[in-house]
């Protein structure tokens, strides 16, 4: 039990949004290449974009230079997909 105290060491909420968001971003822009979205598809691409924005904005107010780096990445990935989401959508 002592183990799952110590989540830090193997988990890093910092690095969430890289193994759920963009490749779910990744993955949408991808398959809208062979058929047009439906609502789910649609709703998931908004939500995804939303979460990067907060992700970003949450770390962006953080003071360490690793935390502000990924924040902006975050933000811009959002902007990118978002762009990318509209002109193929």
């Amino acid at each position: 039990m002592k183990n799952w105290r110590k989540w830090d060491d193997w988990f890093n909420p910092l690095y969430f949004p890289l193994v759920t968001a963009i490749p779910v971003e990744t993955w949408l822009l991808i398959s809208i290449q062979t058929k047009t979205w439906n609502a789910v598809e649609l709703t998931t691409f908004i939500i995804s974009a939303l979460f990067l924005v907060f992700a970003g904005i949450v770390e962006l107010s953080a003071e360490e230079i690793k935390h502000r780096f990924f924040g902006h990445l975050y933000l811009g990935s959002a902007v990118v997909f978002g762009g990318l989401g509209y002109l193929f959508f």
